[in-house]
């Protein structure tokens, strides 16, 4: 978490409030919460213990106060029901009327969007896309004659960022419940005297996860393989030693349908198109060679392909039109090479629905440790996984799927119809979870660089 704090007269400001206060005793009479975006959901609900809460302000704002909070009362937790309670504060004190200063601390989530045109927080353009969740933290005291004396209030943005977690994503909340509270807590412990009136923190807190039957059994606990792609390789260690891949990028070669030369190299691809595909004359058609090398194994591999592009599906809006503007074309074989040698074939299913695999948004979790999951309220059933992209084929005699999640931000493979790999990371690997079994290095090598060629991360 970070802060920019300005510092003039610091010294002298903490002198003159530490004077003010002289050793008093300050009740926390109330914490208010309650989200304006997700309102009906309960993930912004209070935990049943609110020591830690207390305990930031003890240990911040109050003590810069020279204030001890008193514990002949327990502090009340209010969960605001209406956005119109928002900022309303209740005065109460009939069992604390005799403590010279009260406290109320109020928490609001606030759609982040609202908060830049309003111009609360000056951010830079750069960073509003990564802020997902915007929370007002306010601090009010006040003497015994009703008067507000003290109003110190922090931005708080924080900021998903993806840490062990894997599976599927969830947007509904920034992170899970334990997390939030957790950033809340640091930047309600940020709270001083000084504090610039709307000063802007930013956390930085694990992503969610929606539970699932699918990846949540597989990756619950298990150790993470890093990836490293700062250079040209991917490079990652196992019980093989260090592996070195490399995805050289891949070339086009458009094939034209026209050609009626005999000594044509793609004379027979492009009568099997005509044969197979319709409105050809419209579309355009192309060979993709995609190179990877295996450095640790010694090893070159070709994938070889046939695409369809579609240009009026590329420009067509409406939605309720399903068109690919890159189709793999099915009736083609894509060819697997090691050195000349084809040692496999595939092919490519766009938004394949699996069977009996479901993810379900209402229960999250950290995408690490499935024994922690939360209920926030959502009421959504079970939703069934769609990949949006399938590679399955045979090479080396070996059955394989290789299934790109929703945005391609996982990959799993299969071999023999077993999950071999869960892998993290969009364009490049990031992370990866490994399930003991006896196939080749070589093979799950191979796969791996299949998953991250270039020829299958072109947008539809």
């Amino acid at each position: 978490m970070k802060q920019t704090i300005q510092y003039p007269l610091l010294l002298l400001l903490l002198v003159i409030y530490s004077t003010s206060f002289s050793q008093s005793q300050v009740a926390l009479e109330q914490i208010q919460v309650y989200s304006t975006t997700q309102p009906k959901l309960s993930y912004w609900h209070l935990p049943n213990d609110i020591s830690a809460l207390e305990k930031a302000l003890d240990t911040g704002l109050f003590t810069k106060l020279n204030l001890q909070r008193s514990t002949l009362q327990p502090t009340i937790r209010k969960e605001l029901s209406k956005q119109t309670q928002v900022g309303k504060i209740t005065i109460n004190w009939e069992t604390t009327r005799d403590i010279p200063f009260h406290a109320y601390l109020e928490i609001y989530e606030v759609d982040p969007v609202a908060a830049y045109l309003n111009k609360s927080v000056d951010i830079s353009e750069e960073k509003k896309d990564s802020i997902h969740s915007m929370w007002v933290i306010a601090c009010n005291i006040f003497n015994q004659k009703h008067e507000r004396i003290l109003q110190k209030t922090i931005l708080l943005g924080m900021v998903p960022i993806q840490a062990l977690g894997m599976g599927y994503p969830i947007t509904t909340v920034s992170t899970t419940p334990a997390a939030q509270f957790q950033a809340l807590v640091k930047a309600i412990g940020l709270l001083s005297p000084t504090t610039n009136d709307m000063e802007y923190v930013e956390a930085k807190i694990p992503a969610a996860y929606a539970t699932d039957n699918y990846w949540m059994p597989i990756i619950h606990n298990q150790p993470r393989t890093l990836f490293d792609t700062s250079k040209q390789f991917i490079s990652f260690a196992n019980t093989n030693g260090l592996q070195l891949l490399r995805i050289a990028p891949a070339s086009l070669n458009k094939i034209d349908l026209k050609n009626k030369n005999d000594n044509y190299l793609f004379k027979q691809v492009a009568a099997n198109i005509k044969k197979y595909r319709v409105g050809t004359s419209s579309k355009e058609y192309y060979q993709v060679i995609q190179p990877l090398r295996d450095v640790h194994a010694n090893k070159d591999y070709t994938l070889e392909a046939y695409l369809e592009f579609n240009p009026d599906a590329a420009e067509n809006n409406n939605l309720f039109i399903n068109q690919q503007a890159l189709l793999f074309i099915p009736e083609l074989t894509h060819t697997i090479y090691d050195g000349k040698d084809s040692v496999g074939q595939f092919k490519v299913k766009e938004s394949y629905q699996e069977k009996e695999k479901f993810y379900y948004p209402d229960q999250i979790y950290n995408g690490y440790d499935s024994t922690k999951k939360f209920n926030i309220g959502t009421n959504y059933g079970p939703i069934a996984i769609v990949n949006a992209k399938v590679i399955e084929g045979i090479v080396y005699k070996h059955n394989f799927k290789i299934e790109f999640s929703v945005l391609q931000q996982q990959k799993t493979i299969l071999v023999d119809n077993k999950i071999l790999m869960i892998i993290e990371g969009a364009n490049k690997p990031r992370q990866m979870v490994t399930v003991p079994s006896d196939i080749d290095i070589n093979l799950t090598n191979l796969l791996l660089l299949m998953a991250y060629g270039e020829l299958f991360q072109s947008p539809n």
